[in-house]
């Protein structure tokens, strides 16, 4: 009985980790041919909502492995964060522009939010 559960559990790990992978490679893929005008993540990620939004792909069957990233998602952050402080004197050197940038980008995302909000509440 304890088997069968395992394997039943490794089947949905694998599985899920498949088509997780599918649609990344397949954005990496469309990044390519869109000259890297987006990130393959990013056009993966679109490509998992847009198949989980038609019904092509069910959630059940990603949940297993994308509930596993997020689970340790704070340690894959983890060489990310080494590689900040690896090059601490660029980033002291570009301290202005990217305190106006995180400034003028959430000042814009809020305003968008705000607007967004405010449209479909109209529109309702």
């Amino acid at each position: 009985m304890k088997i069968a559960f395992v394997c039943q559990r490794v089947a949905a790990w694998l599985s899920s980790a498949f088509i997780l992978m599918a649609c990344l490679w397949a954005g990496e893929f469309f990044s390519v041919l869109l000259n890297h005008l987006l990130p393959g993540s990013i056009l993966g990620m679109l490509l998992l909502a847009g198949l989980l939004a038609s019904g092509l792909v069910r959630l059940s069957w990603v949940e297993a492995g994308a509930g596993f990233l997020v689970r340790w998602m704070s340690l894959l952050f983890v060489p990310v964060g080494v590689g900040v402080l690896d090059h601490l004197d660029l980033l002291a050197d570009n301290l202005f522009a990217i305190v106006i940038t995180c400034i003028v980008g959430t000042t814009m995302i809020m305003a968008l939010a705000g607007w967004l909000f405010q449209w479909l509440e109209r529109k309702s």
